[in-house]
């Protein structure tokens, strides 16, 4: 079956010809150039945006997300003071009873958002992960949702820096204290649990999902489509030497085996079995040589890596499968 860009390409090129010939017809009724070249993008737009508005439709009523809504399922909304304000965020957890709404007594997994997902758009994820009997804590990042005010989205480094502020706020948590943390990202929410989690011990699995390597080399300089999309986001595309090294998982987990496993590569490849990476290997936005990067420096079996071979940068028809992969890493 052709892909949507296959059948686009298919129908510009078809579209081009029967444009052209509308302006041969015209010239040969000797019409003015101008007359000629105005009937001729009419033509091609007439036929071409029926075409791109069915499109964009149809992945909308494709990508839909139902509201679930489980009655089994306490949420609790939560503020965590970080630098600039306040996160907005939310504690999910199964009721063991009418009066009762602590779950069992299993792991924390904190749920890190892409760059402008709200916590609402990560239900289909973390919602059968709650039922599960596994408490849920997931939050707007900074820049989104009810956490707009605190600062720019785009700021990479502070989300980072929220992500150990939420940490740090379970661990003082009289209820959540005691608890082992887990937790799950995708794509600049993968970056951060990598960049963030990665070192902490107390972090005992990362699920990453479409997760970049190095930031700086990552950036699409001659896509001008993505380009554009970073541009318009407010991503800084050229960070220094010192903020690349921060934001980038590969430098920051490089660094940290350098300072406290030179020399101990059993040591290291123990460690490292508390992350799972998953990519596609169509994703245009962060490449799958990120994968690849990320997936040699950690040393990782299959048992430990996820690839889909479409779906791109978003996963697209994944789901199920992710959300089954996670429970099954989050378990084991």
């Amino acid at each position: 079956m052709l892909s949507k860009n296959s059948k686009r390409i298919i129908l510009i090129t078809v579209d081009i010809f029967f444009s052209a010939f509308i302006f041969y017809v015209n010239a040969s009724w000797k019409n003015p150039i101008y007359t000629c070249f105005i009937l001729s993008l009419t033509t091609f737009l007439i036929v071409l945006i029926p075409f791109e508005v069915y499109w964009s439709f149809r992945d909308i009523w494709f990508d839909r997300w139902n509201k679930i809504n489980l009655k089994n399922i306490h949420v609790e909304k939560i503020s965590i003071s970080v630098e600039g304000g306040s996160l907005s965020g939310a504690i999910y957890q199964l009721k063991i009873s009418n009066s009762t709404h602590l779950s069992q007594n299993k792991p924390i997994i904190i749920i890190s958002p892409g760059f402008s997902d709200l916590k609402e758009d990560l239900e289909y994820f973390f919602l059968p992960i709650v039922n599960s009997g596994y408490p849920v804590l997931a939050y707007d990042a900074r820049g989104t949702g009810e956490s707009k005010k605190v600062g720019k989205k785009a700021d990479i480094k502070n989300r980072i820096n929220d992500f150990l502020h939420i940490v740090r706020w379970i661990q003082k948590n009289d209820k959540l204290g005691n608890k082992e943390i887990y937790t799950a990202g995708f794509s600049i929410g993968a970056l951060t649990i990598l960049c963030g989690g990665f070192p902490l011990e107390e972090i005992k699995k990362i699920f990453a999902v479409s997760a970049i390597a190095d930031f700086r080399e990552n950036i699409p300089h001659f896509n001008p489509i993505v380009w554009l999309r970073y541009f318009f986001k407010g991503i800084h595309q050229f960070p220094n030497e010192e903020t690349n090294l921060a934001i980038s998982p590969y430098h920051v987990i490089k660094n940290f085996k350098t300072q406290n496993f030179s020399g101990s590569e059993a040591k290291w490849k123990e460690f490292t079995k508390k992350v799972m990476l998953v990519h596609a290997k169509n994703d245009r936005i962060v490449k799958f040589k990120n994968f690849i990067k990320n997936k040699a420096l950690l040393e990782l079996s299959e048992k430990n890596t996820l690839v889909f071979k479409k779906g791109g940068h978003l996963l697209k028809k994944n789901e199920l499968s992710i959300v089954t992969y996670a429970l099954n890493f989050f378990k084991n």
